[in-house]
């Protein structure tokens, strides 16, 4: 198979989702975040390639090669999953359009029939192929909130009809080069943990270093728990665009966020970043849906919060879920996570996943409770470039 290796074009947005959704099924994600994110960050920071097979219309699968390694992670009562490829500095959004992009988003319209299938995600059909020959995909980028300089990370996707044919090995050779050229001397990446994947890194001079679950549930048929009636005294369960008032101001889920943060294992320590960088890349992303999306207030206080990732048609990503410090132990992660689902199920979404580090016993105890399944095991591994 000869393979072609090309930057990304905006135009190629849609095959690549495609290729995506066909090789890793629990990944939520939208030609418009493709693109938002490729507007967003700069070149020097962020980049993304293609692979394609001129003639080549690989049928997708339901199991990648590897698994995304920068979607944001989940964290509970001790902490979890480290986040990769977090933004750098660009200019700072305005409140007003805050509060506009918060009354926004929510239910989608176009979204398509429940797929009536048992399992917890239904695997694309034969016309969500790649069009134009398009086999696979990377992102490469610097993780901007690393404590250490020059960590980058690669995450690469192919159809499973198109491995074992050389397009990964194309892909991540290429997607090194690039991180060189960006300053890395450290390459980060996730393999699936699937005999293939491990063995694949390896050989390429990645050292895997902790492993991590990607949990299903089955959102449709789940059965969630209600929250208490009454709720306890000075509890208040409320959205994000409650928490920023007229003003438009997230500074208290932002700080709430940034110490959640800090308590995740992970292979790459983060850094503060500022309060505008950490907005514009996280609540006016396109695919964070801030009215489904939970917040528990104690005493006025933000105590813990769910963050709802959806992709406008059946898949939810628990984006990020964590308490502060002071409030752990009070089960408040866990009733703002079932109170986002509730929504979200309410809303139309049937297949929810998350992400969480085997170590962090916290929230995947909280997962289990709420019906969740292990879908996915991953490891996170490590390269010196």
């Amino acid at each position: 198979m000869k393979i072609t290796v090309r930057p990304f074009h905006p135009q190629d947005a849609e095959a690549t989702v495609a290729v995506r959704r066909a090789a890793v099924p629990h990944l939520v994600g939208t030609a418009r975040s493709l693109l938002w994110e490729t507007e967003q960050r700069p070149e020097h920071e962020r980049y993304r390639l293609i692979a394609e097979h001129p003639g080549q219309h690989g049928q997708p699968g339901q199991h990648g090669q590897r698994p995304r390694p920068g979607q944001p992670a989940e964290t509970g009562s001790t902490g979890p999953t480290g986040r990769t490829g977090r933004p750098g500095p660009t200019e700072p959004a305005e409140p007003a359009a805050l509060l506009g992009r918060l009354g926004r988003l929510g239910h989608r319209s176009g979204r398509t029939a429940e797929i009536r299938r048992s399992g917890h995600a239904p695997p694309p059909g034969p016309g969500t192929a790649a069009p134009g020959g398009l086999v696979g995909c990377a992102d490469i980028g610097l993780i901007a909130d690393s404590g250490t300089p020059g960590q980058g990370f690669v995450q690469t996707m192919v159809l499973p009809g198109a491995q074992r044919a050389g397009v990964g090995g194309a892909l991540v050779a290429a997607a090194e080069e690039r991180l060189r050229a960006m300053g890395a001397v450290r390459a980060h990446t996730w393999a699936a943990d699937d005999g293939v994947a491990p063995d694949f890194a390896e050989r390429r001079g990645y050292r895997c270093l902790r492993r991590a679950r990607i949990l299903g549930l089955d959102l449709a048929t789940a059965r969630l728990p209600a929250p208490p009636a009454p709720l306890p005294e000075g509890v208040v369960l409320c959205t994000p665009a409650e928490v920023a008032g007229e003003a438009g101001d997230l500074r208290p889920l932002y700080e709430a966020d940034v110490e959640c943060a800090a308590d995740e294992p992970g292979a790459a320590a983060s850094v503060r970043l500022p309060y505008e960088v950490w907005l514009r890349h996280n609540w006016l992303r396109p695919d964070w849906d801030a009215r489904l999306s939970s917040v528990v207030l104690v005493d006025g206080a933000v105590a813990a919060y769910s963050v709802a990732q959806t992709d406008g048609v059946d898949r939810y990503w628990s984006g990020m879920t964590g308490t502060r410090r002071a409030f752990r132990g009070r089960g408040l992660a866990a009733l703002a996570k079932a109170d986002s689902l509730r929504r979200s199920r309410a809303a139309g979404y049937r297949h929810a996943f998350t992400g969480n580090d085997a170590a962090n016993a916290a929230m995947l105890g909280i997962n289990r409770r709420l019906g969740y399944t292990v879908v996915a095991s991953q490891w996170r591994c490590a390269k010196t470039l």
